[in-house]
C-alpha cells in the first residue's frame, strides 16, 4: 500500500515540475512601454530551430519568429506597429519584446513559446495609471514590491497540499 502511495505521490510531483511554466509578473503604464523577457540559454539555437510564438490570453497572435525571421502576417491588429523585438538578438537566444503604448486593455497573460526546445515562459501584465506625484510613485513601487510572491511559493503550497491529501488516503488504506 505505501508504495502504491508513494509512486502516485512521484507522478504528480512529476507532473508539478514540468506541468505549467512561471509566471513572471510586469507592470506598466497606460502610454508607456514594457519589456516582456523571454530568452532560452540552454544551448545556441541553429536558425532552423528558432520558433518563437507570442500569445495573449492564450488566443491572439502578438509577435511570431518563424525559422529566424520574423512574422506579423497573423500579427493580431491590436498590436500591429506596437511591438519592438531585438532582431540581433535572436540569435543569441533573446527573443524578449517591447510592447509601447500600453493601454488598459493589454493587461494579461503573455506566453512566449519555443515548441523545439519545448520552453514556455509566462508574463502577466498589469497596466496602471500614472501615479500623480512623486511621492505616490515611490509608495505604488513599494506597497508592489511588497505583494510580490516569492518565486515557486505555489508549487510549494501545491507539494505540501497534494502530500497532506496523499497521507490522509494512505491512511485510510
Amino acid at each position: 500500500m505505501f508504495v502504491r502511495c508513494w509512486v502516485i505521490h512521484v507522478l504528480f510531483l512529476n507532473l508539478i515540475d514540468k506541468g505549467s511554466p512561471e509566471c513572471l509578473e510586469v507592470t506598466g503604464f497606460v502610454g508607456d512601454s514594457v519589456l516582456m523577457p523571454c530568452s532560452y540559454q540552454d544551448r545556441k539555437l541553429e536558425p532552423e530551430e528558432i520558433n518563437v510564438f507570442w500569445r495573449y490570453n492564450a488566443s491572439k497572435n502578438v509577435y511570431d519568429i518563424e525559422k529566424g525571421k520574423p512574422s506579423t502576417i497573423e500579427q493580431d491588429p491590436m498590436f500591429k506597429g506596437r511591438i519592438t523585438s531585438f532582431l540581433q538578438e535572436h540569435k543569441n537566444g533573446n527573443f524578449s519584446l517591447i510592447l509601447s503604448n500600453l493601454t488598459v486593455t493589454d493587461a494579461g497573460e503573455f506566453l512566449c513559446d519555443i515548441p523545439d526546445v519545448i520552453k514556455e515562459s509566462k508574463l502577466m501584465l498589469h497596466v496602471k495609471a500614472h501615479p500623480t506625484t512623486m511621492s505616490t510613485a515611490t509608495s505604488d513601487t513599494r506597497s508592489s514590491s511588497m505583494k510580490t510572491q516569492p518565486e515557486g511559493i505555489a508549487t510549494f503550497l501545491t507539494v505540501v497540499l497534494e502530500f497532506l491529501i496523499l497521507h490522509y488516503i494512505c491512511l485510510l488504506y
